[in-house]
């Protein structure tokens, strides 16, 4: 195993993603990704904080498809599980999305970056994982693609409008600037196709066409 291990070391420095894709998949198969627990034990904060729910409102600009519901958000802690992302056209199922994005989060799932804004709130939402796990089909995804990102209190449907590849040193696209709109920004490393660390990202942006809220449990003041 051992053996193995180091020979698929050796081809992600020498061969792009799409060459050594068969072997990466035995260790990393994109339908059953495994999760850690998905952290069920939040290292951040004690399990017996109080569940942090708001009613929000959402402008007239927004993309509302249940506008006669109110508005529960339940806002997550650091290192809470948040929700789910699935990309069905390069067969990403329910892919676990954690609050933050450190570096034990990130070995766990996809990060939400705690400073964008909250998933179901207008503005850019912006996630991020590593693109040898999580993220890994990341550079599959094209232009029309559907993704779905999905808490406990909503589901959101974007189509993927543009792909670009950045400077880790520009924050353009994961900044919250007016002319980003309603949107979903997922980034990952870029090595130009090979896998591992890089200076350079590449990010999928999506905006929305769908914001489906769901029914919350309030709890009695």
């Amino acid at each position: 195993m051992l053996l193995f291990v180091f020979g698929l070391f050796v081809l992600v420095l020498l061969k792009p993603y799409s060459d050594i894709k068969p072997y990466v998949d035995m260790v990393f198969d994109g339908d059953s990704v495994q999760t850690s627990g998905d952290m069920q034990v939040n290292l951040y904060h004690d399990e017996d904080m109080e569940v942090r729910i708001k009613e929000i409102e959402l402008d007239d600009s927004a993309v509302d498809t249940t506008p006669e519901k109110p508005h529960y958000m339940i806002y997550p802690y650091y290192g809470d599980r948040y929700g789910s992302l699935t990309i069905d056209s390069i067969g990403m199922k329910e892919y676990p999305v954690f609050c933050g994005w450190s570096a034990d989060i990130l070995e766990c799932g996809i990060g939400w970056y705690n400073g964008s804004t909250f998933i179901g709130k207008v503005g850019n939402v912006v996630l991020a994982a590593h693109n040898h796990t999580y993220f890994y089909l990341l550079p599959q995804v094209k232009v029309g693609d559907t993704v779905v990102l999905e808490t406990e209190y909503c589901k959101l449907t974007y189509i993927v409008k543009e792909i670009v590849t950045f400077h880790e040193n520009d924050l353009t696209y994961i900044r919250q600037l007016p002319d980003h709109g309603d949107r979903l920004t997922m980034f990952t490393c870029w090595n130009n196709g090979r896998l591992g660390m890089s200076e350079y990202r590449l990010a999928c942006l999506c905006d929305i066409v769908e914001r489906e809220w769901k029914d919350v449990e309030v709890p009695e003041q």
